[in-house]
């Protein structure tokens, strides 16, 4: 098959080239966001009061988890603006460390899993259209194997793309409940 009278392909091996690059970008995509997954959700892991207690007025590292942040930006905002002059209320404290705290996790982890998935489905949807090419471009026998092949095989590229972005999407809704609740244990810490 020529296209344009530049490039001649074979569509067997043009098939189970695009399948493969096709398969391989969406998988490398889906194991780079669950790495980052597995990542937020050792961030977010749970801690006990009696923990977030006595590490509030230590300094902030990046090893922290996301309730050990909470709890020294809560402690060292409450600190400093009691030394300042007129405290800010307390509701707003809470609130303002909520917002900070929730928008930093976003960043870090969920806005990058949701840009990976989002990059899935236009990946597996290449891969079908790769094979639909094939068969209008092939000018060989409409009913052949090649021309079922090529189709049926590019539809699984968009079959595991398509896989791919429903559980990261369901994990990135399980990462907002798990960094809440570690949010709201960093925020019980007395000031």
């Amino acid at each position: 098959m020529d296209i344009l009278g530049l490039i001649t392909i074979n569509p067997m091996s043009f098939n189970i080239w695009s399948l493969r690059i096709s398969l391989t970008l969406t998988t490398c995509i889906f194991v780079i966001a669950m790495v980052l997954a597995v990542r937020a959700f050792i961030h977010a892991k749970s801690m006990d009061h009696k923990h977030l207690d006595s590490v509030k007025d230590k300094n902030a590292s990046p090893q922290d988890t996301l309730a050990e942040s909470v709890a020294k930006m809560l402690w060292a905002t409450s600190q400093s603006d009691g030394a300042a002059g007129q405290p800010a209320p307390k509701e707003f404290l809470y609130d303002a460390t909520r917002e900070v705290a929730q928008n930093n996790f976003n960043g870090l982890f969920v806005n990058r899993i949701y840009m990976c998935a989002n990059l899935l489905p236009p990946i597996g949807l290449w891969g079908t259209v790769a094979g639909m090419i094939v068969i209008f471009l092939y000018t060989g026998d409409p009913g052949s194997a090649i021309n079922n092949g090529a189709i049926g095989a590019k539809l699984w590229s968009t079959y595991f793309a398509l896989m791919y972005y429903v559980l990261l999407q369901a994990i990135c809704v399980c990462l907002d409940v798990v960094a809440k609740r570690s949010i709201n244990r960093g925020l019980q810490v007395k000031i």
